[in-house]
């Protein structure tokens, strides 16, 4: 009999760290990423209307847009026009704790837009988004490109990574002046995370009367996000029935669970996953549908509020939402602490959010069916093992063992010691394909299989600065400097990383204005089939090339994916 599946769930740092840029690799033994620990999180009043500080003197010299709340006032730097810290929803604070979103409140003076709003709360120890942190935290930021052009331009919507736990559409690495400049509408936006975006608890479920759901505030924020695009694209010269959600790592596995969402069908039109394949999302949110090798959510969540006081209280939702934001994020389980229970905190199948695992529903041609680009790095597994001691083959065996226990020998087999240098590389390597690369792969087959278009890419560019810093090699999130062609921490830029940035924003903004990221009918990129097996690499070369580590993937995805 064929184990369970267990990659996308054991691998004990594999979301926690995908967010921004790792250690040093002077840091090569530590197992966390580094962190900014003095970032204040503050319990802020639900807000009624825009405060003072934001209004703005009508006559001000400066870009304004009229969305459907009320009137921002950007800013315009090289012929690229930015609005920041607009409200997508509502504060999340007091009673709207751990509820749907909701609308945000309107205004009437015009309101600076020119700020990026705070980042959501993350446990103490995980990588933030920025200096300020605060609950009320549902804001985006958007970049709109020079004018005159052609209008409407199409959108691009990207989610942010962080293992659902940490990070924020804030970083610098995720702004889109450049995208912006080849002709889109960026939008990217904070969404709820941790304990406060992805809490499962049946008191918070019975207060849902409609379906009984609690568990996915984040993906719900990320809705909210997608309906103020529709409803306010068009303000800023976008086109709101031309929406490509693309997103990296957590925001590449959210874009998988909106393709396979019923509430997010209609809200975008294209849809890119950067490292963040759609096998991923196997937690059931109730005890009786724990049909996945992970404890529900739901018992996550009275862990939960055990820890926080609340456990035996009469009302154990009124409890929690009483709590402050650091006692919230201080209680056990916290996001790491729940990796010895084999989950986190992340989507949870629901019924409602998610009628079923976006794998299932995939394989079984049940999703919104939008042109699609999926993909992976070459060196996928370095942020991940990195500090972990595989020294000899026992070693090696001993790791990955309880990852795949009936396939261990057939791991050594694929990945020998004597072809990687050393145990630990080999180790390295399978994981990093196990995870993410033939993943990918077989998701772009999946896809492709419904007559739905599909595009594979590889990214192999190594940026030599940040290799010389980390001696992570090609690792995972590297492709966002180059996406966005923001080339900010260890990166530096060369004529050589010019050409792949260049490569890779005019194919991802092609795309998102086409469905095709090839330019004017070209065939430089095929679309995948399962014949064809095709896909791009963006390396030293960019270069069309079939079978990405066919041999291995072939034999591995009958007993490291989903069933």
């Amino acid at each position: 009999m064929r184990s369970p599946p267990r990659l996308s769930w054991a691998l004990p740092l594999l979301l926690a760290a995908c967010s921004s840029d790792p250690a040093p690799a002077a840091d090569a033994g530590a197992t966390d990423v580094p962190v900014a620990t003095d970032a204040p999180v503050t319990d802020a009043p639900v807000a009624t209307d825009t405060p003072a500080a934001t209004d703005v003197p009508p006559d001000a010299p400066r870009p304004m847009a009229m969305t459907t709340r009320g009137p921002v006032l950007g800013e315009t730097t090289d012929g690229i026009t930015h609005y920041y810290g607009i409200p997508y929803a509502a504060p999340p604070v007091g009673p709207l704790r751990w509820r749907a979103p909701e609308p945000a409140a309107a205004w009437t003076a015009p309101r600076d837009a020119s700020r990026k709003g705070a980042a959501c709360p993350q446990a103490p120890g995980l990588l933030v988004g920025g200096p300020d942190i605060a609950e009320d935290c549902l804001f985006l930021n958007l970049w709109t490109p020079p004018t005159p052009g052609p209008t409407p331009r199409p959108v691009m919507v990207f989610i942010h990574g962080g293992g659902f736990g940490a990070g924020s559409g804030n970083d610098g690495q995720y702004d889109g002046p450049e995208l912006a400049r080849r002709g889109a509408v960026v939008i990217n936006f904070n969404y709820r995370l941790g304990q406060l975006g992805f809490l499962g608890h049946t008191a918070l479920a019975a207060e849902d009367t409609a379906h009984h759901s609690s568990g996915n505030y984040g993906l719900m924020d990320q809705q909210a996000a997608l309906r103020w695009v529709r409803d306010n694209a068009a303000a800023f010269g976008g086109d709101p029935a031309n929406v490509t959600l693309f997103g990296e790592s957590a925001g590449g596995i959210s874009v998988c669970a909106h393709v396979t969402s019923p509430v997010s069908a209609g809200l975008f039109h294209r849809a890119i996953t950067q490292s963040g394949p759609c096998s991923f999302l196997i937690t059931p949110l109730r005890d009786e549908d724990a049909t996945a090798p992970v404890q529900s959510a739901a018992s996550q969540g009275r862990l939960f509020a055990q820890a926080v006081g609340c456990g035996t209280a009469t009302d154990v939702a009124a409890c929690m939402r009483g709590k402050t934001v650091a006692e919230v994020l201080a209680a056990a389980p916290r996001p790491i602490e729940l990796e010895r229970y084999g989950a986190r905190y992340q989507p949870t199948i629901d019924g409602y959010i998610l009628t079923e695992a976006p794998w299932r529903a995939l394989a079984a041609g049940r999703f919104n069916r939008v042109p699609f680009i999926t993909g992976s790095n070459q060196d996928e597994g370095t942020i991940f093992t990195r500090g972990q001691m595989i020294p000899d083959e026992a070693a090696y065996r001993a790791a990955v063992t309880p990852l795949v226990p009936d396939h261990v020998d057939d791991v050594l087999r694929l990945y020998p010691i004597s072809a990687y240098g050393t145990a630990f590389a080999a180790f390295t390597a399978f994981a990093g394909d196990a995870v993410f690369g033939c993943a990918s792969r077989a998701q772009a087959r999946i896809v492709a299989a419904t007559g739905t278009p599909a595009y594979q890419y590889y990214f192999s560019k190594l940026n030599q600065r940040a290799n010389a810093v980390t001696g992570l090699g090609v690792y995972h999130s590297a492709e966002i400097a180059y996406v966005f062609g923001r080339f900010t921490g260890f990166f530096a830029r060369t004529d050589a990383d010019t050409t792949v940035a260049d490569a890779m924003g005019d194919a991802w903004v092609r795309f998102a204005a086409t469905g095709n990221p090839n330019a004017m009918g070209a065939s430089t990129w095929p679309a995948f089939t399962a014949a064809n097996d095709t896909y791009l690499e963006f390396g030293d070369m960019i270069r069309t090339a079939t079978g990405l580590r066919r041999d291995r993937c072939d034999v591995m995805e009958a007993w490291i994916l989903p069933p």
